[in-house]
């Protein structure tokens, strides 16, 4: 199987670097797609989107060659984070501590040099690709299954509730900021969980469609 793989770095020599890492290191096949950070933050991060990659890499400087840029690695990881939760995110720096002094988990943080030597790297960027396709993937299966069992007779106050933070499972993995907020959901009514389900449609038909786009 094939993972498409964003590379965000302003110096085209670690760009290359981190190619040969791959060819190198990684035991299943990545397709790397290379980016250089934009002068605005929501351009780099609209231009990583519309790529449809399953997971990001981001070199923690990308202010060293180009003076238009004002913002580094933790700040792109920061924003795609609130857009899209728990997506596969990782940064990479010579200089470990700088990241984690950002506060960010030490579990996304790598130094330079670890992915060069070993497949370790390569390893947990698979697993968080796989998780986070499992997740998605568990919660349409379900909603489908709820929608199917609501057409034959009504659902369980329990149930409702499944439907909707699953709902908010598959909205948060396409856009969080456009989320429903779950108080919201929880006090509507019949007519209202009925627009919902039509909605939860639409979204699954536009995760599948993402994803055929990015094979």
């Amino acid at each position: 199987m094939s993972y498409k793989v964003a590379y965000i770095d302003e110096v085209d020599s670690d760009i290359r670097s981190f190619k040969r890492s791959v060819l190198l290191r990684a035991n299943e096949k990545f397709e790397v797609v290379s980016f250089k950070p934009k002068s605005y933050i929501t351009e780099t991060v609209k231009e990583i989107f519309e790529s449809h990659v399953d997971a990001i890499v981001a070199d923690f400087r990308l202010s060293e060659e180009d003076p238009t840029v004002h913002y580094n690695g933790s700040d792109v990881i920061k924003e795609i984070l609130n857009i899209r939760k728990d997506f596969p995110v990782f940064i990479l720096t010579s200089f470990e501590d700088d990241a984690i002094d950002k506060g960010f988990d030490v579990n996304i943080v790598y130094e330079k040099k670890e992915i060069q030597e070993s497949p370790k790297f390569f390893e947990k960027v698979i697993i968080q690709i796989k998780k986070h396709k499992a997740k998605v993937e568990m919660a349409e299966i379900r909603i489908l299954e709820l929608i199917e069992k609501r057409k034959k007779e009504a659902l369980t106050y329990a149930e409702e509730e499944e439907l909707i933070e699953l709902d908010s499972v598959i909205e948060k993995d396409l856009d969080k900021k456009g989320a429903i907020p779950d108080d919201f959901k929880k006090n509507t009514n019949t007519e209202r969980l009925n627009d919902l389900i039509n909605k939860t449609d639409e979204l699954i038909r536009e995760i599948k469609s993402k994803n055929n786009d990015g094979k």
